[in-house]
C-alpha cells in the first residue's frame, strides 16, 4: 500500500519534477554509456581484436541502453494506453469506468484526476436525468389539469360560478407553465452569457418593497407574518435581473415556512456594499442539501410535493455572479434558514 511519503516521492506525469528526473536520468545514462564505451574499448584492445573492438564497444552500451529503455517505456506505454481506452469509454457514454491508482508510478495523479472527472460527470448525468424527470412531471401536471377542465367546460349544465372556478384553475395552471418555461430559458441565457446585463442607477429599497407587495397574496394564503426593515440604498446595477433574486429568495422563504410562520427581511448599506437578508423559521436544510442548493439540477425534495424544478437558486447565484455579488447561507434542518446577499453599490 502506498504511503503519503511514497506519493510525495514519486514525480507525476506533467510535473516539473518529472522533467528534472528524466534530464538527470539522461545525463547519468550518457555518462554510464561513455564509461562503458571506454572500458569496452580498453578491454577489447588488450585482447588484440583490432578494429572490431571499437564496433563491439559501440554496440554494447547501445544494446544496454535499448534494453533499459524498453524496460522503462513498456509499463509506461501500457498505462498510457489504458488511460486512452478509459477516455474512449467515457466518450462512448459509459461513465462508470475507473482506473486503479495503486502502484501506477508517474500516472497515479493522472489516474486519480481521471477518476474524479468520471465521478463528477456521473453525478452531473444523474442530476440532469432527475431534472428532466422533474421538469416532465411539473410540466405534465398543469397540462393534464388544463386539458381536463377545458374538456369539462365543453359539457353543458355548469353554473356561471362553476365556470369561473374552472377558468380560474386553467389560468393558474397556465401561469405555472409559463413560469417553468421562463425560468429554464432565463438560466440558459445566463449560463451562456446570451443575456445583456444593463446597469443603471436605482433605489434598491423601492424595488424590494415592490417585490414584497407582489408576494403579499402568497403570505396571506399561508397566514404568515413578515417583518421588514428596509433602509434607503441607491445602487448601480442590473435592475431587471436583481428583481429575480429578491422574488426567488422571499418566495422560497414563503414556500418552505409552514402556515403561521415568521419571515423577516432587511436591507442596509455596509460600507460599499448593500446587504439584503431574508430569515425564516421554516423546515431548514441539512448540510448535504445546503452543499447542493445552487446546483442546476438539484432537487432537495425527491417526492416533488412542492412545486418547482430547482432552478430558482441557481438563477439567483448566476445573477449575483454576473453583478459582482455573493450569497451566504445559514441553515439547520428543522430550524429555519437565513440567506444573506452582498452587492457592491458601485456608485
Amino acid at each position: 500500500m502506498e504511503t503519503g511519503a511514497d506519493k510525495m516521492a514519486t514525480p507525476q506525469l506533467g510535473s516539473p519534477a518529472l522533467t528534472v528526473c528524466f534530464s538527470a536520468l539522461l545525463a547519468v545514462s550518457t555518462a554510464i554509456a561513455a564509461g562503458l564505451y571506454c572500458l569496452a574499448v580498453q578491454a577489447l584492445s588488450e585482447l588484440g581484436l583490432g578494429a572490431a573492438s571499437y564496433t563491439a564497444a559501440l554496440l554494447l552500451p547501445i544494446l544496454i541502453g535499448v534494453g533499459a529503455a524498453l524496460a522503462t517505456i513498456g509499463p509506461a506505454n501500457r498505462r498510457f494506453r489504458k488511460l486512452r481506452q478509459a477516455f474512449q469509454t467515457i466518450i462512448d457514454g459509459d461513465l462508470s469506468v475507473r482506473l486503479p491508482e495503486k502502484n501506477t508510478g508517474i500516472f497515479r495523479v493522472a489516474y486519480s484526476d481521471f477518476n474524479r472527472m468520471a465521478q463528477e460527470l456521473e453525478k452531473v448525468r444523474a442530476m440532469r436525468e432527475e431534472y428532466v424527470n422533474t421538469f416532465t412531471h411539473e410540466f405534465k401536471t398543469p397540462l393534464t389539469a388544463i386539458r381536463g377542465f377545458a374538456e369539462l367546460l365543453q359539457e353543458p349544465g355548469f353554473t356561471e360560478e362553476e365556470q369561473k372556478k374552472y377558468l380560474h384553475i386553467i389560468a393558474s395552471e397556465t401561469c405555472q407553465l409559463a413560469e417553468l418555461a421562463n425560468d429554464a430559458l432565463l438560466l440558459t441565457k445566463l449560463e451562456t452569457q446570451n443575456l445583456p446585463v444593463v446597469r443603471e442607477k436605482f433605489w434598491l429599497d423601492e424595488q424590494i418593497s415592490h417585490d414584497l407587495t407582489m408576494l403579499e397574496g402568497s403570505l396571506r394564503e399561508k397566514n404568515q407574518n413578515l417583518t421588514a426593515e428596509i433602509e434607503p440604498v441607491e445602487l448601480y446595477g442590473s435592475k431587471e435581473l436583481l428583481s429575480h433574486v429578491w422574488t426567488n429568495l422571499i418566495g422560497n422563504a414563503i414556500k418552505y415556512t409552514p402556515n403561521g410562520g415568521q419571515i423577516s427581511v432587511s436591507l442596509k448599506r455596509e460600507g460599499s456594499e448593500a446587504v439584503f437578508t431574508v430569515t425564516d423559521n421554516g423546515i431548514g436544510m441539512s448540510e448535504e442539501v445546503k452543499a447542493h442548493i445552487f446546483d442546476r439540477y438539484y432537487q432537495a425534495d425527491p417526492t416533488h410535493t412542492r412545486k418547482g424544478i430547482g432552478l430558482g437558486l441557481p438563477i439567483v447565484h448566476k445573477i449575483l455572479e454576473l453583478c459582482g455579488g455573493k450569497i451566504d447561507v445559514e441553515s439547520r434542518s428543522g430550524d429555519g434558514s437565513t440567506f444573506r446577499v452582498h452587492l457592491p453599490v458601485n456608485l
